[in-house]
């Protein structure tokens, strides 16, 4: 069911070298930012995948799968990289929940039957996967109608992609594949997708890296100013939400129904 990787050199990377801890959520270094990012994405499982079947795509070693599976009604996990499905089989421990199937395919063509899901969902994932609206067009076809897609694409246009590119080029993590905000937009509509909800983030890397004339807008200590809330959101996202800021913020969250 998997897709030549003559255009993704990511799941080799993956395979090779990654160790699966760079998906831990609750680090002791954590900081406000990252906690309400992930509060958000859990609240999200909650609303729409409390009681229902659930697929987490490009699940990884299950960071998100593993905080609310016991919340579903049935959950898969599928991810292209067979090393990252073997730290999330071993940190579950020894029995695999009954509610709960791994399996390893790419997120262009996932090994599950057309209208199967209630709620399809990806978290930092898919910006690593080139041709992503084929992706998307998936998410689509294994949803129910009704049903809800909840997932994230990167932008193009952002500061972060630039830094994301060199870091692949220097230090050998994933390669980028993002797109552009128009682009995002088309590839739902094309999926016969409703956009329910469109959220920004991310307007500065904040992460670290780059070359040293850029490391004022890329160090991760923005998250401090950044995640302060401001009428019950982080002002990241308001920043981030305003046109044309928007444009070049590089976390793009959407929450979809499948026609």
């Amino acid at each position: 069911m998997n897709l030549p990787d003559q255009d993704n050199p990511n799941r080799e990377i993956y395979n090779t070298a990654y160790s699966g801890g760079e998906m831990s959520l609750f680090t002791p270094e954590i900081l406000t930012y990252d906690r309400e990012m992930i509060r958000l994405r859990l609240e999200l499982l909650r609303r729409f995948g409390s009681g229902k079947i659930v697929l987490d795509l490009c699940c990884g070693t299950g960071s998100y799968l593993r905080q609310e599976w016991g919340q579903f009604l049935n959950a898969v996990g599928v991810d292209f990289s067979r090393k990252m499905l073997e730290v999330f089989k071993r940190e579950l421990g020894e029995e695999m929940p009954s509610n709960l199937l791994l399996l390893e395919g790419d997120a262009r063509r996932v090994p599950v039957r057309s209208r199967t899901m209630n709620l399809v969902f990806s978290f930092t994932s898919l910006y690593y996967v080139p041709r992503v609206s084929l992706a998307v067009a998936e998410i689509s076809r294994v949803l129910k109608p009704g049903g809800v897609a909840v997932f994230e694409l990167g932008n193009q246009w952002s500061l972060n992609t630039y830094v994301s590119e060199r870091a692949h080029r220097r230090q050998g993590i994933a390669k980028p594949f993002h797109v552009s905000c128009p682009a995002m937009v088309r590839m739902i509509q094309e999926a016969n997708l409703d956009l329910i909800e469109h959220r920004a983030f991310q307007l500065l890397p904040m992460w670290g890296g780059g070359p040293f004339w850029l490391r004022p807008l890329t160090d991760w200590r923005w998250k401090w100013l950044l995640g302060l809330k401001v009428g019950g959101r982080m002002l990241d996202e308001r920043l981030s939400s305003l046109w044309p800021l928007k444009f070049l913020a590089f976390r793009h969250l959407f929450v979809c129904q499948k026609q």
